[in-house]
């Protein structure tokens, strides 16, 4: 069946882009602007509906079988943007026998089934069509090119090696078999098994690309942390007070360091309290504090215990601040840095400290992440299967090793599963 569709966003719009996939392609364009185009090559055209009246001109390419996205001849009609131009050429391919709408994803799927994308490099391509970030756009274009997908058929490749050692064995074992061969086929094996572990572990950088890094604003009541929230987001986001508690509930504010979001937290001030409400609020601090990329501690000058019932779970990320530096000190804390919000003092160098604290987060996440519960999935199953080569009965071993190939290659090999790739391919809209 040939397929057609909107392929551009829908609504108004300059330029149109009304994609037909199929072996009827031809027939479309024949019917539609009554000639027959060369290959590849950008034509104007007029077209024709049914009744052999100019509704558009636009510009129309084929492109030939296994030659296109799809691997099948496609044609696209670059056409007028307008909805009713739009509506008239989906409403004329619709009357042309053999011709159906597109599901959401088929293009991609076809493309898929035709051998010219993998599954890995369609799963890449959706979260292309999706980013919104530089570093979202970089991931995603690692996934859909090759980079991943090499790194998936280079342990398959390996694995391969592993299975022909011991087949050889089985089969010609009174050939001249290396006598080594157990020690080659574990060194393999475990090589595999730790590049995996260590691929595993990629995934808490690709939820940082994906949902950024949290910056967490935590201290006792007055200590400042709205005002600052104010002044990093340039905004105001959260009510200043002089009376203790106004902040009760988590507020947040986002912005953008290096092409990965930024969520600036404010959080309720810590402190003991028979306010329900309040210590509701202690309460969700807590569990920000656990999950926060990046914590900016801050306590007041004025202070005796600037962090009095706070615990503080310091890491190389986080920042011990120090505020109302125009206030006489109270305290022994050697902070990061001791500022004033109220007479703007040294926010500048607050702020470029918070942005080398995540430049370094950011600048340590490079390469491809894995980003996908399916492959990661298939991932753990190669490991555990890997972690069962062990002994000296090779046909065992093969056995195990086997399974860990057939887990390896189900990330990007076609397959017939059908709920699989409706999960894959029903994320994208109609036109993809």
């Amino acid at each position: 069946m040939t397929i057609y569709a909107l392929s551009t966003v829908p609504g108004k719009s300059g330029v149109a882009v009304i994609r037909v996939s199929g072996q009827l392609s031809k027939v479309a364009i024949k019917k539609l602007t009554k000639k027959t185009l060369k290959p590849r090559e950008a034509t104007l055209c007029k077209l024709y509906d049914h009744k052999d009246s100019v509704f558009d001109q636009a510009v129309v390419v084929f492109f030939e079988d296994k030659k296109s996205f799809t691997g099948e001849p496609v044609v696209e009609f670059q056409t007028h943007g307008s909805l009713s131009i739009i509506s008239k050429l989906l409403d004329e391919l619709s009357m042309i026998d053999g011709l159906r709408l597109a599901d959401p994803g088929e293009f991609t799927k076809r493309a898929y089934l035709g051998g010219k994308i993998n599954l890995v490099q369609a799963e890449g391509l959706a979260d292309l069509i999706d980013s919104e970030t530089e570093k979202q756009r970089e991931q995603a274009l690692m996934h859909y090119g090759n980079l991943l997908s090499d790194k998936y058929f280079s342990w398959s490749e390996e694995i391969k090696t592993c299975l022909a050692l011991i087949e050889a064995s089985i089969d010609f074992s009174d050939e001249d078999i290396p006598k080594n061969l157990l020690i080659e086929i574990r060194k393999i094996s475990s090589k595999i098994k730790e590049e995996i572990n260590e691929f595993l572990k990629t995934e808490k950088n690709a939820d940082i690309v994906k949902e950024g890094i949290k910056v967490a604003i935590i201290g006792r009541p007055n200590s400042g942390k709205s005002s600052l929230i104010n002044y990093l987001s340039r905004k105001k986001i959260a009510i200043v007070s002089k009376k203790p508690g106004t902040t009760r509930d988590i507020l947040r504010s986002q912005k953008y360091f290096f092409g990965v979001p930024v969520t600036l937290i404010d959080t309720a001030g810590i402190r003991k309290s028979n306010d329900e409400i309040e210590k509701e609020g202690v309460k969700l601090t807590e569990k920000v504090q656990k999950t926060a990329h990046i914590k900016i501690y801050l306590g007041s000058n004025n202070d005796k215990n600037p962090f009095s019932g706070i615990h503080l779970d310091l890491t190389d990320n986080d920042l011990l601040v120090i505020n109302k530096t125009d206030l006489k000190k109270q305290h022994n804390i050697k902070p990061n840095i001791s500022i004033s919000l109220k007479n703007e003092k040294k926010l500048n160098i607050l702020e470029k400290k918070l942005e080398k604290k995540i430049k370094s987060i950011v600048s340590t996440n490079t390469g491809a992440f894995l980003n996908k519960k399916r492959q990661r999935n298939h991932l753990i199953n190669a490991e555990n299967s890997l972690n069962m080569v062990t002994g000296s009965d090779l046909e065992i071993m093969s056995i195990h090793i086997r399974d860990a190939l057939k887990s390896i290659d189900s990330i990007t090999k076609e397959t017939d599963n059908e709920e699989v790739l409706g999960i894959i391919f029903g994320k994208f809209c109609i036109g993809k």
